[in-house]
């Protein structure tokens, strides 16, 4: 691809698509961002699970959950559920420098679709990251 130094490899059968319109909530075990090199030269994300980083030390959260928008990861969501109380909590909320404005509404829309399989009733998102306060308004 142009502006990559490293070799990379797409079949010549291949084609592009005129438009990429998904969305969707990543495992960090997702093949999209399995190998983290390449999930930073294709989307210019560093992405880490920081399950093992001391709580003081993490810049993103626990068990985070990149959120593929379109053909770019848009934000960051560190959640959590509470099975007994029946809520998804979104416990922290990162954009990434190039969300837009429909960010949110999308990342909501994938957050109750989330709640929903886990057969959870509703969403709670708490007061930590910059996309916080637009991601709760979208979810009302």
């Amino acid at each position: 691809m142009k502006g990559w130094r490293e070799p990379a490899y797409l079949d010549p059968a291949a084609r592009w698509p005129r438009r990429v319109d998904a969305q969707a909530l990543l495992s960090p075990f997702d093949n999209l961002i399995w190998f983290r090199e390449r999930t930073e030269r294709m989307f210019g994300v560093r992405y880490r699970i920081e399950i093992y980083t001391p709580a003081a030390k993490r810049t993103h959260g626990y068990y985070v959950l990149p959120f593929l928008e379109g053909d770019a990861l848009t934000a960051r969501v560190d959640l959590k559920s509470d099975r007994k109380a029946g809520v998804l909590i979104v416990q922290a909320s990162h954009a990434e420098p190039w969300a837009t404005d429909a960010t949110p509404v999308r990342l909501a829309e994938e957050l109750k679709l989330m709640a929903g399989w886990l057969g959870l009733t509703s969403v709670r998102v708490e007061k930590r990251g910059e996309l916080a306060v637009s991601l709760a308004n979208a979810l009302e």
